[in-house]
């Protein structure tokens, strides 16, 4: 029997069936199925898209493979970075590199792309601040916040206390206020104060609380002040003893005194002194006047004129000259024209020696009626003395009385010049001397006790430093009222004001703080405006929860939109970062299961490919619109 080649049908011998039985029937092995994408692209044509099933990964990637040997132009869209690298993988490509972008923003382009869109709502700096800066290096951090979260909680409590609900005053900012180590604790005001008014009395007693105002004005001194006080009461004390205890003259000095300390007399005072001063010329003249005894007899001779042209005609004899009958000189026509009116003993004034001692005789007399001039609106008369040796003991006795009244004022000039540094509501009266009397009795009670001494100056010097050179206007209310109640040693009212001043500082400290925040975002005004704007929990807390993850938000987006877009496969964040599917003709999306990416529409069309394993996911097959030309 001849052999056939197999696979020849005509050759094979018909088949016989046994007797009683049915023909039997050739059987035909389906053949292997057809490439995946040559199906794909039967049916693709003339439709919006198919639904490709029936396929597993390998056979996806086979099918893409497929369609790019075909000529098409293929982006795959993966629905996860993971399902991306996996297509990466199969299609043979070279996997994405990870890049550490920001804080807590690592991964590869699609892994950050992903993280960016998932989370929306970091977003809103961005779309505040506006990108990052595109020169910053791209494996760069970012810059820092320039707050953190917990800083920015704070500005944003401290704004809405100052804006808001006006917790804190904006005038504090500039206001005076000491360190906490400056304010002394109320124990020791009280044990300063207690020391202070026992020296006028014990406690509870009458004379204690009348003396507390004076006490504490003394006490109170600037602390350059507070050393002269003893010296200045002692001198004042010294010179109102030098006034005399009684008589015309002490009465007269001290009403004089009183006169001038509360600005009676104070500018006939000053002509009076003036007046006395000339008081120094008359030992001279009374030596030069010699024995002469010389009186004026006529008021209309005015003294100053007589004794220059006596002085005159002295000098006219002294060079040469001579009295004459006839042809007399004009000195001597002078000197004769007076002589009427003056009576003149015990020498001749027309020699040169008796002229020239009644020329002295009339200075004395014109000394005389300068002082009495002068003291005249003072209360004090002096009448023109009938001998020379009376006068000068007058004019000397006046000049001493002055010069003692002169020495009172100028001491208590200096302890005017000490209070002046008190406050004005403060500062003891010094207008009269009962008021001085008092002021040094007190102040020599306290400084000759040494320790209401101490006491004195220490208080001074807490006064000082709580001051500190500046203006009361430019103190806070608080401070002002703690100074006020340690000039008044109100131990009560101090603890009460200390207390506020505590409270002004930390309130200041708040608003200098804020300050300090918001001068951190000076680099960022649109969110200093946006804070301005609205500073409600319902914008901020959940941006204050979010805070660095926003700044990483802003940096990443900043440093994808400089990547260069992924061509072959990308996830939907970064198909959205390139712009759509530029350059492409075929989107395939998947694989998928029941989830469809956001954008994306499912074609009607199903094309189920069976002959192949089957893992029950699908993928979409998009054709995409060709591309303007340019």
């Amino acid at each position: 029997m001849a052999e056939r080649a197999p696979g020849t049908g005509d050759d094979d011998p018909a088949p016989t069936a046994a007797p009683g039985l049915a023909a039997p029937t050739t059987a035909v092995r389906p053949g292997p199925p057809p490439p995946p994408h040559r199906a794909v692209l039967e049916r693709l044509a003339g439709t919006d898209g198919l639904v490709v099933t029936g396929l597993d990964d390998e056979h996806r990637a086979a099918l893409v493979d497929g369609l790019r040997a075909d000529g098409r132009r293929v982006r795959v869209l993966a629905p996860t970075p993971a399902d991306a690298q996996a297509w990466r993988e199969r299609l043979g490509e070279t996997p994405l590199r990870p890049h550490r972008v920001a804080a807590g923003v690592v991964g590869t382009v699609e892994e950050i792309a992903a993280q960016l869109a998932a989370a929306p709502q970091d977003a809103w700096l961005s779309e505040l601040l506006g990108p990052d800066d595109p020169l910053d290096p791209p494996t760069a951090t970012g810059p820092t916040p320039p707050l953190d979260a917990s800083e920015l909680a704070a500005l944003r409590r401290l704004l809405v206390a100052e804006h808001g609900e006006r917790t804190l005053d904006p005038a504090r900012r500039h206001q005076v206020l000491p360190p906490p180590a400056e304010l002394p604790p109320e124990p020791h005001v009280e044990q300063l104060a207690a020391e202070l008014l026992d020296v006028a009395g014990p406690a509870g007693s009458l004379a204690r609380e009348m003396a507390r105002p004076l006490i504490a004005a003394l006490a109170g001194l600037p602390p350059d002040a507070a050393p002269a006080l003893d010296p200045v009461l002692r001198r004042i004390d010294e010179t109102v003893i030098g006034l005399g205890p009684a008589g015309e003259d002490a009465a007269w000095a001290r009403a004089t005194v009183d006169a001038v300390l509360d600005g009676r007399a104070a500018a006939a005072w000053s002509r009076a002194a003036a007046a006395l001063a000339t008081v120094g010329d008359v030992a001279e003249h009374d030596r030069g006047s010699g024995p002469a005894q010389v009186r004026v007899t006529d008021e209309t001779l005015e003294p100053g004129p007589a004794a220059d042209a006596f002085e005159a005609y002295a000098d006219f004899l002294a060079a040469g000259g001579s009295p004459r009958r006839m042809f007399k000189s004009d000195q001597q026509r002078a000197v004769e024209s007076a002589l009427p009116a003056l009576a003149v003993n015990r020498v001749d004034p027309l020699t040169a020696e008796g002229a020239r001692a009644v020329a002295h005789h009339l200075r004395l007399r014109v000394i005389e009626a300068t002082v009495a001039d002068a003291l005249a609106p003072l209360g004090r008369v002096v009448r023109p003395a009938e001998q020379r040796a009376l006068m000068v003991h007058r004019l000397l006795s006046l000049q001493e009385l002055g010069r003692r009244i002169g020495h009172v004022l100028d001491a208590v000039g200096r302890l005017r010049g000490l209070l002046v540094g008190l406050p004005a509501d403060v500062r003891p009266p010094t207008d009269s001397l009962p008021a001085v009397g008092r002021v040094v009795a007190t102040g020599r009670r306290l400084t000759s006790r040494p320790s209401a001494d101490l006491a004195r100056r220490e208080l001074g010097e807490v006064l000082a430093r709580l001051a500190d050179g500046a203006l009361p206007a430019e103190q806070a209310p608080e401070l002002r009222a703690t100074i006020a109640a340690l000039r008044r040693l109100d131990v009560d009212g101090y603890a009460v004001a200390a207390e506020g001043v505590d409270a002004a500082r930390v309130e200041q400290r708040e608003l200098r703080r804020s300050d300090a925040l918001a001068a951190r975002l000076a680099e960022w005004p649109a969110l200093l405006e946006a804070l301005d704007a609205d500073t409600s929990d319902e914008t901020w807390a959940p941006r204050e929860r979010r805070w660095a993850a926003a700044w990483s938000h802003r940096r990443a987006a900043a440093w994808l939109a400089r990547q260069a877009p992924v061509d072959s496969v990308v996830t939907v964040p970064a198909l959205d970062h390139a712009d759509g599917a530029d350059g492409a003709d075929l989107l395939v999306v998947g694989p998928l299961r029941d989830e469809v990416p956001p954008g994306i529409e499912v074609p009607d069309r199903v094309a189920d490919l069976p002959g192949h394993p089957d893992d029950g996911r699908r993928l979409l097959v998009l054709p995409l619109p060709a591309a303007p030309p340019a």
